[in-house]
């Protein structure tokens, strides 16, 4: 390790290099199926729908939850925002240009503080944004955050109202063309009124990530990669609240190209988790790699890996177990220590997960699953177990008080969005939404709102619903039904065809030579 300031004016030791990733101990590799898999389904799915104007998939990125209250959810999606105050039971929707701009493929960093402010990474124009009133507009935070890319955002476990900042900005490039940046993490202790700057970080370091651990804000982590080489993963690691930093140098496997701090242990502020995925992928469909730590970054072991991208990671509240996935090889849990195998629980197109004391919530993607968000107390049990707790027909646009920002600048966006999730004939404007359910027996789990749980059908609505089914739906607030009349055009199914015959030309060349790690 070497020691770093966080005063700018503060001078830098040559760092020990930690072992190459041959000392990186690696479990057996996992052999992959031939069957097409979830995400060969999704793809079929996606060649029969629209993409969204931004040319992804309407779907889920991210979840942030109150820090006090559980059925309060944040969800970044590929078309903007989600609020819900009760559980699930009502969205309020957001659009991309609410937080600036057309987001691409660009997924925005997102908290809730204790009193309810809405904390989002601004999707193109690099800020920090902040709502008030639900997200019916956002005010852009100035002071030292001015000027600079918002990176990543993180809520103090132990302080509802302090929000932690990442923040990076390219100040000069060197001789060699290589960019040196002004990094450094803010801090807001009043709900993302005011900021200050709470520690300076290395200027050659490409900063990815930012967490605080739950047992002891004091403890900082900042991962990257060296500007000079995207090979030589970084941990930044403060003691002392960011007054002094400690950095731990990685080498990572050939073809990744970042380090992403992606859990912390709920107890312990020495175990984290890390994720190493493959250079550029967006999209997650390159192999993939989980890292364990137990001695505060200082060495790493490699303790599970996915045949394509790992977009979800989550510790269980308890610290004992771990739940990650992506699109290719669906939903796992397993010991957070990686003393043995992890199993595959559920064949999902993951996008996002979160461990909250309720159980864990699942991103997913419609129409290969029946929800886009979903449920499980015990995710072990298995997929069965998983309630709906949005899909994409149950979309409906903010209500503001008149004139809001939100209703100006997303009123064609709702035009464009709403046939695309299947929300065009949403009765948003109808009576409050109705939770059928039952009071929770003593000593049961932890409930989404606090009196009774959603019984939500695992199916989602569509042409052989019930009128039963087609009722409650519009009650909801939400129902929308389709035309089972109309048919996907010539090109998609040729299209669809030939997505089946790659996938199975794949899975043939897979037994002859499966996926080894590079050392």
């Amino acid at each position: 390790m070497r020691h770093w300031s966080s005063h700018p004016c503060s001078g830098r030791s040559e760092s020990s290099r930690l072992p190459a990733p041959a000392d990186v101990r690696e479990p057996p590799v996992r052999r992959q199926s031939s069957q097409p898999g979830p995400l060969l389904a999704a793809l079929v799915c996606l060649a029969t729908a629209t993409a969204h104007a931004n040319g992804r998939m309407p779907g889920a990125t991210g979840l942030a939850i109150h820090p006090r209250d559980g059925a309060q959810l944040l969800l970044g999606l590929t078309f903007g925002l989600a609020l819900s105050r009760d559980g699930g039971a009502s969205w309020a929707w957001m659009c991309e240009q609410q937080i600036e701009g057309n987001g691409s493929n660009v997924d925005p960093s997102i908290v809730m503080t204790g009193d309810g402010t809405l904390v989002v990474v601004s999707l193109t124009n690099g800020g920090v944004l902040v709502s008030r009133d639900d997200g019916c507009s956002f005010e852009r935070a100035m002071g030292p955050l001015q000027g600079h890319r918002g990176v990543d955002l993180t809520l103090d476990p132990g302080q509802a109202g302090r929000v932690l900042a990442l923040m990076s900005r390219i100040v000069a490039i060197d001789e060699r063309n290589r960019a040196l940046f002004r990094n450094f993490v803010a801090h807001s202790l009043d709900h993302g009124s005011s900021w200050e700057v709470l520690a300076e970080l290395p200027d050659d370091m490409r900063v990815e990530t930012l967490e605080v651990a739950p047992s002891d804000p004091s403890r900082i982590y900042v991962s990257g990669t060296e500007t000079a080489d995207p090979l030589q993963g970084i941990v930044m690691r403060s003691d002392d609240g960011g007054d002094s930093w400690m950095e731990s140098t990685v080498e990572l496997p050939f073809g990744s190209g970042s380090l992403f701090v992606s859990g912390i242990h709920p107890t312990d502020p020495d175990t984290l988790w890390f994720r190493v995925p493959g250079l550029g992928d967006l999209n997650g469909v390159l192999p993939a790699r989980l890292w364990l730590s137990t001695d505060g970054a200082a060495s790493f072991e490699q303790i599970a890996d996915t045949g394509g991208g790992m977009l979800g990671f989550a510790v269980s509240p308890r610290g004992d177990r771990v739940a990650f996935g992506g699109p290719l090889d669906g939903l796992f849990v397993a010991p957070a220590d990686g003393s043995a195998p992890a199993s595959r629980v559920a064949d999902l197109v993951v996008t996002c997960l979160r461990w909250h004391g309720s159980g864990l919530y699942t991103c997913a993607l419609e129409p290969n699953a029946p929800y886009s968000l979903a449920h499980a107390v015990d995710p072990a049990a298995g997929f069965e177990t998983f309630v709906p707790v949005w899909q994409r027909a149950e979309t409906c646009p903010a209500a503001c008080a008149s004139p809001s920002t939100l209703e100006r600048t997303c009123r064609r966006a709702w035009e464009e969005i709403a046939p695309l999730v299947g929300a065009e004939t949403a009765l948003c404007d109808g009576p409050a939404p109705e939770i059928v359910g039952q009071p929770e027996p003593d000593g049961g789990a932890a409930r989404l709102d606090g009196g009774v749980r959603p019984r939500v059908e695992a199916s989602p609505v569509g042409p052989g619903a019930t009128g039963r089914e087609r009722a409650r739906r519009a009650r909801a607030g939400c129902g929308v039904m389709r035309d089972p009349a109309v048919g996907a055009p010539a090109w998609q199914a040729w299209l669809a065809a030939f997505l089946m015959l790659a996938a199975r030309l794949r899975g043939t060349r897979r037994r002859e030579a499966p996926f080894r790690p590079c050392q």
